[in-house]
């Protein structure tokens, strides 16, 4: 009789601190919506064995009745009950009640992913999302400024990417181009969703350089000058590229990417048909639908450099251009952004572990070691080579129809530093 006495008025006790509670939880979820409120009672196990201690049984059910008694539970005085119960019974002998919070905790921890945690056993359902992402999304806690920069622990960098912290503008100011093609043109303006972007043209019918008309742009650039890419070991380069909808990808065209060399004159040497031991580039390159991949031009003589050959889903090495590695490894969407960010490592000289990686979206989709870069200490990374164009070398290479392509979110860290 006490014990069960004992057990009510605990209880009880727990139903009025969670009505005093209520105001404390989450919009929403608080424990009365849908009208819903809840009854504990305590009953005696009569399938127990004789003999043995009876042990309550809590049993929940629904009612509307209940805001009428917890008001008159607020009426007694509970001083009272909780010296009675002081003296009934020890409180370790009572079963233990324990309570979830309706509302889920948030975490400040910036490299939390934000995905709810697993329901616990028995919980009703969560409610569905309105939208699920879609497949190709990158995980909720993935920001536009990580997708820039995938390799952590850097020490020196920049971005024009707005989010980035201390961002840099967007501009001849900042990547300092040399080299420029003045035949073709690019200016700074906005993409179609208005973000801040260089702008570049093809017209119908243009493809590489060497052709009339021209189209796309082409310059080196190596940064700001706080930031030593000659310094690097190892580096990351990241940019996001927009394809308006619609756009023509016809056979393929050239993007952005890394190169260096053993001099800044040597290491704009390395593309075009051009090849050597004293510079090398790593620029992306679009392909029919948009398939996406590396495309490289490495020290010519050494058998390591081979294994880009090999790259799946499809690599192609051309006797006399650049080598197609990983060629369909992704795909560039049409109207909307896509980040790519490409990682860089040198190899010692007279060594063959020089890496190439690159991340989409901030998810990795190739990478490539045992390689070499330079067959001397003095080939460093020089920066930028900033070209895009339809080609390909002939005709059928040519853009289909005027249009333009954007770019946005240069970003560019060391990594590593000699």
């Amino acid at each position: 009789m006490l014990l069960r006495l004992s057990v009510f008025i605990h209880v009880l006790l727990a139903s009025i601190s969670l009505s005093h509670a209520r105001p404390h939880l989450g919009h929403g979820r608080h424990l009365s919506h849908r009208n819903v409120a809840h009854h504990i009672h305590a009953s005696r196990n009569t399938g127990s064995t004789p003999g043995t201690p009876t042990t309550p049984e809590i049993t929940v059910r629904n009612t509307t009745r209940t805001r009428r008694r917890r008001c008159t539970a607020r009426q007694l005085d509970l001083e009272a009950l909780e010296g009675q119960l002081l003296e009934i019974t020890d409180p370790s002998n009572l079963p233990s009640l324990a309570l979830e919070s309706a509302a889920p905790s948030s975490s400040s921890d910036p490299s939390s992913s934000g995905a709810p945690s697993s329901p616990a056993v028995g919980a009703p359902p969560e409610p569905s999302p309105t939208q699920a992402p879609p497949p190709s999304s990158p995980p909720p806690s993935s920001s536009r400024v990580s997708q820039l920069f995938p390799v952590p622990g850097f020490s020196r960098s920049w971005s024009t990417c707005p989010e980035a912290p201390n961002p840099r503008e967007l501009s001849d100011g900042t990547l300092r181009p040399g080299n420029v093609l003045r035949t073709t043109m690019y200016y700074y303006g906005n993409a179609p969703d208005g973000r801040p972007a260089m702008v570049g043209h093809f017209p119908q019918g243009s493809f590489t350089f060497k052709n009339y008309p021209q189209g796309g742009f082409s310059f080196y650039a190596p940064g700001p000058g706080d930031v030593d890419l000659t310094t690097a070991k190892e580096a990351t380069f990241g940019y996001s590229v927009f394809f308006p909808e619609g756009f023509a990808f016809n056979r393929g065209g050239k993007l952005p990417g890394l190169y260096g060399g053993n001099s800044n004159e040597e290491a704009t040497s390395c593309s075009g048909g051009r090849r050597d031991t004293s510079c090398f580039s790593v620029r992306l390159m679009w392909r029919r639908d948009g398939d996406g991949e590396f495309y490289t031009y490495l020290p010519p003589g050494f058998d390591s450099n081979n294994r880009l050959c090999n790259v799946p889903p499809f690599s192609e090495c051309n006797p006399t251009y650049g080598a197609s590695v990983g060629r369909g490894s992704f795909r560039f969407p049409t109207g909307t952004w896509t980040t790519v960010a490409e990682r860089v490592r040198l190899n010692d000289p007279g060594q063959s572990n020089g890496e190439i990686q690159l991340f989409v979206n901030g998810q990795s989709v190739l990478n490539v070691g045992g390689l070499v870069l330079r067959d001397s200490g003095a080939g460093r990374i020089r920066g930028i080579q900033a070209q895009t164009f339809f080609g390909g070398s002939t005709a059928d290479w040519a853009s289909p129809k005027d249009q333009d392509i954007y770019f946005s979110d240069f970003s560019v860290a060391i990594t590593q530093s000699f």
